[in-house]
């Protein structure tokens, strides 16, 4: 995948991320869902539905624990949608 569909994906996250995050503030690739955005379990879940939706893949729940950043969340849409 080049860094142009990278760009893709990555301003698709953040359209998402605004939707759902309960601070909203400026999203780049190095703020944090849960220290900068504030998202919580719920809230995570919430808005994989939509990420799930939205790339048409399913998301693995076990890989919510490498989960940091925006740029984490998507290198690993950017991977699913490769190995699919």
């Amino acid at each position: 995948m080049t860094s142009v569909q990278y760009e893709a994906i990555f301003q698709q996250v953040v359209v998402l991320l605004q939707k759902y995050a309960p601070q909203p503030g400026p999203i780049q690739e190095e703020t944090e869902l849960v220290n900068d955005l504030g998202f919580d379990s719920l809230r995570v879940m919430e808005m994989l539905h939509d990420v799930e939706d939205a790339f048409d893949i399913t998301y693995p729940l076990n890989a919510l624990s490498d989960l940091r950043t925006v740029k984490d969340f998507t290198l690993q849409i950017k991977s699913i949608i490769e190995n699919s």
